[in-house]
């Protein structure tokens, strides 16, 4: 049986900032990434709805912003190498794990095909080679087979809202809206001003031992919103 949890309210707690590169903000200071994650809301009755494992893990699903498939076996491999990138630099990696140069970040790359199968799962083939997002480029050296992360800021141009959750057995469908991060209004209080998604898509995960795989990224267009 399906379990439908839809938002009703739009009062939402405040948003938290972290760091694209966490390793290189301890060494450097200067890399930063704003991430607005809004993964717990109040339903009618006052219940605290609690999606911050799901906002977690679509955090660079979001993004990133990949082009939509059905299959994830059918997604653009850029993309999904570019989220296990910015999502392995995102997590809590210890500082003296990566070499720091002057070009950036070494990061190994089984480190990246471990967050890229945990992410999507061992069916779905990685090749490994040099990655461009929204102002930023990670290098692959074959040599090394590592890639290099420039010491820059990044803004993803989307935050994660997630409007509702339908489950059916071991996979979620999310209701996710794309908030773009330039349109993000924070009030004085620290809480969010209300602020539209640019856009929506319906989400695919399936729930795994070790936390979640990325299964589809479908359009959502207006008419079926409310559907």
């Amino acid at each position: 049986m399906s379990e439908v949890v839809t938002i009703t309210s739009k009062k939402k707690k405040a948003p938290f900032i972290i760091g694209l590169i966490v390793l290189a903000f301890a060494i450097t200071g200067v890399i930063s990434v704003v991430d607005f994650v809004v993964s717990k809301f109040y339903t009618a009755e006052e219940e605290v709805v609690d999606y911050s494992e799901y906002a977690d893990f679509l955090t660079w699903v979001v993004g990133v912003d990949p082009a939509p498939f059905s299959d994830v076996t059918n997604a653009d491999k850029d993309a999904l190498r570019n989220i296990a990138i910015c999502t392995l630099l995102g997590d809590d990696v210890k500082t003296g794990d990566y070499e720091v140069t002057e070009k950036g970040l070494i990061v190994p790359a089984e480190d990246v095909e471990k967050y890229y199968f945990d992410m999507f799962g061992a069916d779905v083939g990685i090749i490994h080679a040099s990655v461009v997002g929204y102002g930023y480029e990670f290098t692959y050296n074959a040599g090394t087979n590592t890639y290099t992360v420039p010491l820059t800021g990044v803004t993803p141009p989307f935050s994660v809202r997630i409007e509702s959750v339908q489950k059916t057995g071991g996979l979620a469908v999310l209701r996710v809206g794309y908030v773009g991060t330039n349109n993000v209004e924070v009030l004085p209080d620290g809480t969010l001003a209300a602020t539209q998604p640019d856009k929506y898509a319906d989400i695919t995960i399936r729930e795994t031992e070790t936390g979640f795989n990325l299964i589809s990224v479908m359009t959502v267009t207006v008419g079926e919103f409310n559907s």
